[in-house]
């Protein structure tokens, strides 16, 4: 059994936009207001559930390699520390059944939930020149792979993740290099999935005003949705270079 976990884009959102376009007529606007936070996607009825379940990456990664997966959260968004405490959990809960052959992560932004964010007066606030330099943000990113790495072992488990973000991708790779994931896509190797949607040098991830010729984001596909989640097309990319670096 595969376990993943991950934030909204292992979980799929975004996916039922796709399906309420070209199934059901939906146009931009009607889309953008159930977009989240002004609805949740996990109240969307059964067919947008089953389009969201099918084209979803780790429903790929595991048909293709004939194996059964679980998602380690049912609901949609997570954060690297969300990751720690599921991963923590499930090891108590199975007590050593071994029943997860492998986990895979999808990093998602480390200031989510970030502590030394969330209490930034208590590290010194704007007064102090070290909050978040790029020594500290490095400390901040390997507690959060160190912690993962470790509710993994409890699990008894392999693991290998990609990194939504380039900052935490490059130390994912350089400090385990053994469990990263590159993503492949058109013959080139990428650190991130950030790193895809890069223009004139910048990079444009977020940004819902930008069509990216490669449609492998909802904003992409459907011109006028504010959502910059992957979509059909960007699924398959993040499982095509799982399912290259397991084989």
């Amino acid at each position: 059994m595969i376990l993943f976990v991950g934030c909204s884009f292992t979980w799929g959102a975004g996916l039922q936009f796709e399906y309420l376009s070209k199934k059901r007529g939906w146009t931009s606007d009607e889309i953008n207001a159930i977009n989240p936070p002004k609805s949740h996607l996990e109240h969307l009825d059964y067919k947008c559930d089953e389009y969201r379940k099918k084209h979803h990456y780790p429903n790929l990664v595991a048909k293709e390699m004939n194996m059964g997966y679980g998602m380690g959260k049912l609901g949609n968004g997570g954060n690297n520390y969300e990751i720690g405490k599921i991963l923590h959990h499930t090891s108590t809960e199975l007590a050593g059944e071994d029943a997860i052959e492998l986990v895979v992560i999808q990093f998602t932004d480390w200031t989510r939930s970030c502590p030394e964010i969330t209490h930034r007066a208590d590290y010194g606030g704007t007064d102090n020149i070290d909050f978040l330099s790029n020594n500290h943000i490095r400390k901040i990113i390997t507690t959060q792979i160190d912690n993962i790495n470790v509710g993994c072992e409890r699990l008894k488990s392999k693991w290998i993740g990609w990194s939504w973000r380039n900052d935490f991708a490059q130390i994912l790779k350089t400090k385990n290099p053994q469990n990263f994931i590159p993503l492949y896509h058109k013959g080139k190797e990428y650190d991130s999935m950030e790193e895809l949607i890069v223009v004139d040098g910048d990079w444009r991830f977020d940004d819902f005003s930008f069509q990216h010729k490669d449609k492998l984001r909802i904003c992409d596909v459907i011109q006028g949705v504010d959502d910059t989640h992957l979509s059909s097309t960007g699924h398959k990319v993040i499982a095509n270079s799982i399912i290259r670096r397991l084989k």
